[in-house]
């Protein structure tokens, strides 16, 4: 069985070429929403925060139980 992620339908992205499941996330130090999707080829989960961009490694994807540094890794998404 996959893990779920719950998420609110008006936090939803469409998905593009590149990226899917993709959401907001709002950050816990300021007003700013960032996204988090997964790899559509790669199946690595990103976030747009200034952290992952750098290391690869933020609290967003650590929040959600999401590896880090790109490794692969399914989720069943779960919309409400």
């Amino acid at each position: 069985m996959l893990p779920e992620i719950r998420i609110h339908n008006a936090l939803r992205l469409p998905d593009n070429d590149q990226w899917q499941f993709r959401f907001h996330i709002e950050s816990a130090s300021s007003n700013r929403l960032y996204v988090i999707a997964q790899h559509r080829k790669k199946l690595h989960w990103a976030c747009s925060c200034p952290g992952w961009k750098r290391h690869r490694c933020c609290k967003h994807l650590t929040a959600l139980r999401i590896p880090n540094y790109e490794q692969p890794y399914e989720v069943n998404i779960i919309n409400y």
